[in-house]
């Protein structure tokens, strides 16, 4: 873009081509009032308190959405532009009930501020004094109608930034509110739960429950780090009074995993689960009671190392420092039976990788931005909004903004096939027979565009009629071939799977969807969904590359030495202790009481990701890392430092 050249306040100021005059502003260290304006948010001039003078204008303009262009000559204060400015906060304060003693979000408003900054002490305008609601509907969030300003900040995140497009303006003049759906309450609507509307909002009309009346930014300590949960890798801000998390923000959500979801902003503030504080092992009566460390280390080494059949499983919940102390410490047993809860989702993806091309790894998949720029995308069997929101948003922002292609592809009903360009629904059991048929459809048009041996790709799609496949499915063929016609027609397909397709534990359904992939494009974007945020960390580590289920050898009775590394994962935990028959000694180190801790032998504390210093890989090969953000309560070790605790005090 081209250099411009503006003259602001008497001072020569530069920007680009392309540029607001409030871009123009805040590039040159200028400062301007606003409320409807956020980063990386479209600008619409609402809130109208960033109008400037421009010379040759008729009339002062926005500057956010007056476009700044060379030569232009701008002031951004006179007298006159600051009377306008105090009338209009005086008009917003008087249209609604803003009682700033009893607000949430007083010491962290805008509106506050500004009144402030104009030395707004009373209004010359009468009080309107609305009657409006307060929808506290949602579990985590609380809309407060009486402080909105209808800046549109809220609705424009929704759509821009998250994608769901829950909120919108409804009705008309004065009786204007903010809406979720078609006035749904917000609770009972289709909002993801993200979040993003409340730290986008400028007052406290939107706001979170577990953060209200805790604690003003200036009372908290901001603590920059990532999101562990799921495998995204999200950039997170905690905000920390007393050694207590009160807020989960993103520092940027403009930026690439900046958008939060439910799990990351929500999920530490809420849990309610029975920490472990203290080592624990069985007494002479059989109960499980506090000991100490040293206590706990003495009875895991001399009864752990003389088992001859041990196991270790380790969730991909912890971090990368305690995986490797853990792969150490049984690597010091001589086991040869290790593995990761889920170890069997990291076998089926590659060895289906492996049959598509014998040379590959993870490190083919896709990135999750590339999500952003597709212009179609293939999701098949996960249910994204629930396991993966912030992808999940990265699809529905790609939809509505990109205008991208979507096809669905599951028997059931999820939030996105009501956004589908075609939603196909075979019969649980199917899927497969679902993705030849498509595969079969775009060789019979001759749509296929790869760039590759056609021969090598096309083979198992050849052998499945799309007429005979639909009838056998019970699925409308044509829309076989309008998917076919979709996915083909894409320049960027990005395929993107999950859970629903590891469950089965069939590589060969991993190998189709490479090879539809490979058939669709000569540069084909696959992502596979991993269940835990460090899940590629773990398999990176050789976790996961057990000849067979660890669990499966745990169930028949072959482990009599079983240690488990759970960090502050509870998903498996009433399997596994369901699963325990033949062994003789267990060893749990955990953040949660739990059906499988009750039953060990010893169990070991565990910090909560919140609470631990490490790094994580993300589902797309991304390093991330953790800051600790509170400390643990009570003398909890690292997971690492306990690790090679138990190591250092094995008995062969």
């Amino acid at each position: 873009m081209s250099e411009i050249t503006l003259t602001i306040n008497g001072k020569q100021c530069k920007g680009k081509q392309g540029d607001s005059v409030l871009d123009v502003c805040m590039a040159n260290g200028i400062e301007l009032p606003t409320l409807c304006h956020y980063k990386g948010l479209s600008d619409v001039g609402a809130c109208r308190m960033c109008l400037v003078e421009i010379e040759k204008e008729r009339n002062f303009v926005p500057a956010c959405t007056h476009p700044a262009s060379d030569g232009q000559v701008v002031k951004t204060s006179n007298e006159k532009l600051e009377k306008y400015r105090r009338l209009i906060l005086e008009l917003l304060f008087t249209e609604r009930n803003h009682l700033c003693a009893y607000c949430v979000a007083s010491g962290d408003c805008e509106l506050q501020n500004l009144a402030y900054k104009y030395q707004m002490d009373n209004a010359r305008y009468q009080y309107a004094w609305p009657d409006k609601t307060v929808d506290s509907s949602h579990p985590f969030i609380v809309m407060d109608h009486n402080r909105c300003v209808l800046c549109g900040r809220c609705i424009r995140t929704c759509d821009e930034f998250t994608g769901a497009h829950a909120l919108d303006f409804m009705k008309r003049g004065w009786k204007t509110n903010v809406s979720a759906d078609i006035n749904q309450p917000l609770g009972e609507s289709s909002c993801i739960s993200c979040g993003a509307c409340f730290q986008a909002c400028p007052t406290g009309a939107i706001f979170s429950k577990a953060s209200a009346y805790k604690g003003r930014p200036e009372e908290c300590k901001a603590v920059n780090s990532s999101c562990a949960i799921c495998g995204i890798g999200c950039d997170i801000t905690g905000m920390v009074k007393d050694n207590k998390l009160v807020r989960i923000d993103s520092p940027d959500m403009a930026k690439d995993r900046g958008l939060l979801c439910e799990m990351g902003r929500f999920e530490p503030l809420y849990s309610k689960a029975e920490r472990i504080t203290s080592p624990m092992k069985r007494n002479a009566k059989g109960q499980l009671a506090n000991c100490s460390y040293a206590e706990a280390f003495e009875a895991i080494g001399s009864k752990l190392g003389s088992l001859e059949s041990i196991a270790g499983l380790a969730s991909g919940k912890a971090n990368t420092e305690a995986l490797k102390a853990f792969a150490d410490l049984m690597g010091k047993t001589g086991s040869k039976s290790i593995d990761t809860l889920d170890g069997d989702d990291f076998r089926t993806i590659t060895k289906g990788m492996t049959k598509f091309d014998a040379k590959a790894s993870l490190d083919m998949e896709a990135k999750l931005e590339d999500i952003l720029t597709a212009d179609a995308i293939l999701v098949i069997g996960t249910h994204l909004v629930k396991t993966h929101p912030v992808a999940a948003s990265y699809i529905m922002r790609a939809v509505s903004k990109n205008k991208a292609q979507l096809v669905v592809l599951d028997p059931l009903r999820n939030a996105f096939t009501f956004r589908a360009t075609v939603w196909l629904k075979p019969p649980e059991g199917k899927k497969d027979v679902a993705i030849k048929a498509v595969g079969n459809a775009v060789l019979d048009h001759g749509l296929s565009k790869s760039a590759g041996d056609k021969n090598k790709y096309s083979a198992e799609f050849k052998e499945v009629e799309a007429k005979k496949a639909a009838k056998e499915m019970g699925v409308d063929v044509h829309d076989i071939y309008k998917a076919a016609e979709v996915l083909a027609e894409a320049k960027n397909i990005v395929i993107i799977y999950g859970n629903g397709i590891l469950q089965y534990k069939d590589a060969d359904l991993v190998t189709t969807i490479w090879n539809l992939a490979a058939l669709l494009s000569s540069k084909p974007k696959v992502i596979s969904l991993k269940r835990y945020g460090n899940s590629r960390g773990a398999w990176e580590l050789g976790l996961g590359n057990a000849k067979g289920a660890v669990t499966a050898e745990i169930s028949k009775g072959k482990i009599k030495g079983l240690y488990l590394l759970l960090a502050d994962d509870m998903a498996e935990s009433q399997l596994l202790a369901d699963n325990m028959k033949g062994v003789e000694f267990a060893v749990v180190q955990a953040s949660y009481m739990s059906p499988v801790a009750a039953k060990a032998n010893v169990v070991l504390p565990s910090l909560l990701w919140t609470e631990s210093k490490g790094s994580y890989t993300t589902l797309d090969g991304v390093s991330k890392s953790v800051i600790p953000m509170v400390k643990a309560t009570g003398d909890i070790k690292s997971d690492a430092d306990t690790l090679k605790e138990v190591a250092a005090h094995l008995k062969k």
